[in-house]
């Protein structure tokens, strides 16, 4: 009898496509496909290689593909393209999923973000790890919503969705972070990039995100409508771009899949970058895209090439310059990298073939090595870099302080004016890093090479333009590049190229815009190249009142001789800006005669007689004389003092435990007792960062008077100083009759020139460095045998000079509001019982130390100097640290400082 085979059972190709088909009929997720039929594919697939798998799954995806077309025949065409493009859709998401695409482009990423590149700065720039040595950016927006995040330092962590948030619940979905150059906008999307793809985007409790970046610059061209090509398109041809990403299966219906569930975080870098007349084409396809997928979204812009009306729903983000705490963390970042990779490392690999074992390094120990040189370097820096506050303010994104740290690290000193710093920078840009690595400047001079590119930014600020074309540079350098090198062996183009990649002056290339990295650079170059020219100063002079000259008439000045630029504009008498330029330029002057000074301030008072700026710049011009090295302001008026409360910078001097800046509800009111005495230290500290105010001559402090140098000048000799405020509507910001003057009066005091370190580490909150160099300037002040010692004697304290020690304890008590200081110590000691004088009762003054320590935070840290706290969180009386131990020597401290104030 015959029997039937038995039926066999459907091949995997044949469940496959079944189970697709079904799928797409009911609308079910591809992702059920993969759970069904994981366990039937060979385990070799499974198993083996990337490069294995993907064979196989190519090779199973063909057999898949014929099975769907024998059984869509089988089954009739009647669902047409539209069934046939949900397979398609289906099997491409589903191979997605088996090829582990997702994990290799992590990989990819991780990889390609790894590195930290500092665009102007690539000529020797060692390896440094980007996760490592960012600094996070402070960012600032204008939004009513954010406002309750403003009071903190705002950072982009802030904005981005939480793990606790719900899917697709963003709180600021789609945002623009707008900066100039220099501020670190693609270093920040990289940064992002590389903490989404290694999942540290958890230490900051951020949802997980897959990060998309798209760098306009090479992708613009692609754009050719406000929808074409769609996003996902575009993302998997520029996936496909990255190193060993080429034969990825890159899906773009698993892209669409992730944007349409909110799951990516898509970076949209450098809208600034694509040339003008596509800009607004490519906005309307960034914003339809932002609009179309409800995802994450950032946009990066310089602010010229950002057009928010082009845009809807989009947070402005403005990149805030960096803070002094910022500049000390990129500082010992920069060193401790740059001394590892530079000089301990090859050491270190070195040692580790010498055939010898008694002669090879311990890491562990060149590590340590490495980290005290790296200290000590970090230390002179900041000790430079803080030591000057226009030096201070230069430093102020991460490309102009990534070229300060390598200007010192290349010569060890940093120049002490801007135009010497900015010389300085274009000899390490153009010389010195290129000729210390394989890859240099077919033109070896720095001096050649700038005067070439002098050339190239003359001719841009004269055009107006600040980006050219490949085309357009070398015709304005061609004939200076032959004279400079005759032989031709350098066509122009090679010369624009050579500065981008090697020096890292330019930014752009051939199939883009080429400008300088930094504004300023070009600015720089095109006022060197007309200092060097006969004819120069006439044409820097018919630009004095062109705004957009401003730099280029402030660098030309100042490198040749100011005075005729301040003459022209008392001249007029009538320009506003160009009075304000003069006044800068004299402001910073060292050789300009006092009287062109007060000619320049009287000008502007009668342009602008109700100008608090300038009324305060006139009231420390005339100052009443207490002695050789002392004088005193008339009242100052509330108007004058908002300056102080409007100044960015003033903030540095605000306590985190209370205010002690004065608010504008504050200035209304007349205030009392320790709080205005608070407030007008604050004032005092932020005076002594105006250096517009005082001669050049000197260091000065500005302090309150006390009540025998208010009664050194008579009431007349007041009154007609300060007459000018009792008719101004403008009123001194406090009448209180208990309070006699010294609040609204100022102290100006020339110091001796030792403490302009201690002052400027101070006033830019550096308050370790502060601390030590109060330590320093203590041990020299009692002489040579204390110094080589390291520490005071008991009659040494007793005898320490007076004048001396209330300079030091004047400038520690102002500049942290009255928080530290050794008066403010005192007042602890007597608090807790201590005594002027113990005489021989050791025991007692230990005692009593210990209270005050207790009270001031030192006991708390064991007397242990590694541990005290450097900031103003620290408890009242923590700073300045006094360093011994013994109660009754500390009593001699106290009793010293009452004496002196007696």
């Amino acid at each position: 009898m015959n029997q039937s085979s038995p039926p066999q059972k459907p091949t995997i190709e044949e469940r496959l496509t079944d189970a697709v088909i079904k799928l797409v009929v009911a609308g079910s997720g591809g992702y059920a496909l993969y759970n069904l039929y994981i366990d039937d594919l060979p385990k070799a697939a499974i198993a083996g290689s990337i490069s294995i798998v993907s064979t196989l799954l190519t090779k199973f995806g063909e057999g898949l593909t014929s099975s769907l077309g024998d059984r869509m025949k089988e089954r009739g065409e009647s669902s047409g393209n539209i069934v046939n493009e949900a397979i398609d859709t289906t099997v491409d998401k589903t191979l997605t999923r088996l090829t582990g695409f997702h994990q290799q482009y992590l990989e990819a990423l991780k990889t390609h973000c790894h590195n930290l590149k500092v665009e102007g700065y690539k000529g020797r720039l060692p390896r440094l790890v980007l996760e490592e040595v960012y600094v996070p950016l402070r960012v600032h927006s204008g939004s009513q919503s954010l406002v309750s995040l403003q009071k903190r330092n705002l950072k982009i962590w802030d904005l981005l969705p939480k793990t606790h948030h719900p899917d697709r619940a963003f709180p600021q979905r789609l945002l623009a972070v707008i900066a100039d150059p220099g501020y670190g906008k693609t270093t920040l999307m990289r940064f992002l990039t590389l903490c989404f793809s290694n999942q540290t985007h958890t230490e900051h409790g951020a949802k997980e995100l897959i990060p998309i970046l798209l760098l306009f610059r090479n992708c613009y061209q692609r754009i050719q409508s406000p929808t074409e090509p769609s996003l996902p398109q575009l993302i998997v041809e520029q996936v496909q771009k990255l190193p060993c990403c080429a034969d990825l299966r890159a899906s773009e219906p698993w892209f669409k899949e992730q944007l349409v569930k909110g799951k990516c975080l898509v970076m949209l870098d450098g809208m600034d970058e694509i040339p003008e007349p596509q800009r607004e084409m490519v906005s309307q396809w960034a914003n339809w895209q932002m609009q179309n997928y409800p995802t994450q979204f950032i946009l990066t812009s310089r602010p010229h090439g950002y057009d928010s009306s082009l845009f809807e729903g989009v947070q402005r983000l403005d990149i805030l310059d960096f803070n002094n705490d910022q500049k000390r963390t990129f500082i010992d970042q920069w060193y401790r990298f740059i001394t590892w990779e530079l000089t301990w490392k090859p050491h270190w690999e070195e040692s580790r073939y010498n055939p010898d074992p008694q002669k090879r390094l311990s890491r562990e120990q060149v590590e340590a090595e490495s980290e005290t040189e790296a200290k000590a370097a970090a230390a002179d820096l900041s000790r430079q870099l803080f030591a000057d506050q226009s030096l201070t303010n230069l430093a102020k994104n991460p490309l102009l302080i990534t070229i300060i740290a390598a200007t010192h690290e290349a010569n060890e000193n940093l120049p002490t004016r801007r135009v010497y710093l900015y010389r300085e920078i274009f000899k390490l840009l153009l010389e010195y890093r290129p000729n210390r690595r394989d890859t240099r400047l077919t033109i070896a001079s720095a001096e050649d090479n700038q005067r070439i590119l002098q050339q190239l930014a003359l001719k841009l600020t004269e055009t107006g333009k600040t980006q050219f074309s490949s085309d357009e540079g070398s015709q304005w350098i061609k004939v200076c590049l032959a004279e400079v090198c005759p032989d031709g062996s350098l066509t122009p183009k090679q010369f624009l190229r050579e500065i981008q990649q090697v020096a890292g002056l330019l930014a752009g290339g051939e199939s883009n815009l080429y400008e300088f990295t930094h504004k300023t650079f070009q600015e720089y170059l095109a006022a060197v190249e007309l200092s060097q020219s006969q004819w120069g100063q006439r044409k820097v002079m018919a630009q004095f009142a062109n705004e957009n000259w401003k730099e280029v008439v402030y660098f030309y000045a100042t490198l040749t001789d100011p005075v005729p630029f301040i003459e022209a504009a008392l001249a007029d008498g009538r320009n506003t800006y160009t009075l304000e330029l003069a006044q800068r330029l004299a402001n910073e002057s060292t050789q300009m005669d006092t009287d062109l000074k007060i000619r320049l301030l009287d000008t502007q008072q009668k342009l602008a007689p109700k100008s608090a700026k300038i009324r305060l710049q006139k009231r420390f011009k005339s100052l009443i004389k207490l002695s050789e090295d002392t004088e005193i302001s008339g009242c100052i008026t509330r108007g004058e003092y908002e300056i102080f409360y409007h100044d960015d910078n003033a903030k540095s001097f605000e306590s985190p435990e209370k205010s002690i800046m004065l608010r504008s509800e504050d200035i209304s009111s007349s205030k009392t007792g320790d709080t205005t005495w608070q407030e007008a230290q604050c004032f005092c500290a932020w005076l002594s960062t105006q250096p517009h105010l005082a001669p050049d001559d000197g260091v000065y402090h500005y302090r309150l008077p006390t009540l025998d140098e208010i009664h050194l000048v008579s009431q007349s000799e007041l009154n007609s100083q300060s007459s000018d405020t009792i008719i101004d509507p403008d009123i001194p910001w406090t009448n209180d009759p208990n309070l006699p003057g010294n609040v609204v009066r100022v102290v100006r005091q020339r110091i001796p020139d030792r403490y302009r370190e201690l002052v400027n580490y101070l006033a830019n909150g550096r308050w370790k460095e502060a601390d030590q160099e109060t330590y320093e300037l203590m041990l020299s002040i009692a002489g040579k045998e204390a110094k080589q010692r390291r520490y005071l004697r008991l009659d040494e304290i007793k005898n320490f000079p007076c004048g001396d020690l209330l300079i030091i304890d004047q400038l520690w008590v102002k500049f942290s509001g009255g928080k530290f200081g050794f008066s403010v110590q005192k007042q602890i000691w007597v608090d807790v019982g201590g005594k002027l004088d113990f005489g021989e009762d050791e025991d007692a003054a230990w005692e009593a130390f210990e209270r005050m320590s207790d009270r001031n935070g030192w006991k708390a840290r064991k007397y242990d100097y590694s541990k005290v706290t450097f900031d103003t969180s620290a408890k009242r009386g923590h700073l300045p640290y006094v360093r011994f131990k013994k109660g009754s020597v500390f009593s001699s401290l106290a009793s010293r400082l009452v004496n002196c104030n007696t």
